[in-house]
């Protein structure tokens, strides 16, 4: 059956899961790329949902095969356009659980995130992690959120692959990893820096770069050297740098 009315109650369900409030009360979040989703083979969405053009089209039999046809909706497609998130939507959404991890490491190295705000640089991230065998990030716990269809757009299919955690400050400076900040001033150049086990790179809010608590706690800061002529990189650009870093 094709949904074709607003008034319909799984229309209005969806469409809710857009608002954090309720992707949080439920612990769903949607994915838009089909490529996301075949990539994320290993994790079974909740729901699966089509527009009708897609269905009719048959342009993901490959991916519904098999699915539960109860958890598979159909909507008219000006309907799904006002459900997906996509300036461009590909026809297809899955939904799927939170990936609620506790860090429970003892080695490793990771990012943390100090509030870091804008959801497409976070997705940016996980992205570049994922790619460059980080082994996790971190949030703090006013990071933007996770599951913010920017942040999952923009890191593909790595959200589900990278181990990503969330955790307060002091619970960080608890845990006796070495901690770096980044910093332009009294610090040293990424260019000098053997990044070793157990290090966590601090990533700073866009606006205000990291907390003066973690830069109080932190054992050193490092930078990367930029010319004169420019003030500062992008938060993105700046972390997968230093993810490359990392290790490489």
């Amino acid at each position: 059956m094709i949904i074709t009315s607003k008034n319909n109650e799984a229309f209005k369900y969806f469409k809710k899961l857009k608002n954090k409030k309720y992707r949080e009360e439920d612990r769903l979040f949607m994915v838009e790329k089909s490529v996301a989703i075949e990539e994320a083979k290993d994790y079974k969405p909740e729901y699966i949902l089509l527009s009708e053009t897609s269905y009719n089209e048959k342009k993901f039999e490959d991916i519904i095969s098999g699915f539960d046809e109860d958890r598979i909706y159909i909507f008219q497609d000006n309907l799904f356009k006002k459900i997906s998130d996509a300036v461009s939507p590909q026809g297809i959404i899955g939904y799927y659980k939170y990936l609620d991890r506790d860090f429970d490491r003892d080695s490793g190295k990771y990012l943390y995130l100090d509030d870091v705000r804008e959801p497409g640089n976070l997705g940016g991230m996980i992205r570049s992690a994922d790619a460059f065998g980080l082994d996790g990030i971190i949030l703090s716990l006013n990071c933007c959120d996770l599951y913010n269809p920017k942040t999952v757009r923009a890191s593909m299919s790595s959200i589900f692959r990278l181990p990503i955690y969330k955790m307060s400050r002091e619970k960080l400076v608890s845990l006796g990893f070495n901690l770096i900040s980044t910093s332009i001033n009294r610090s040293l150049s990424i260019r000098d820096y053997n990044f070793k086990d157990r290090d966590i790179v601090i990533i700073g809010n866009e606006a205000k770069g990291v907390s003066d608590f973690l830069m109080e706690n932190s054992n050193m800061s490092i930078n990367i050297p930029i010319s004169s002529k420019v003030d500062s990189l992008n938060a993105n650009v700046a972390a997968s740098i230093i993810i490359y870093e990392m290790t490489k």
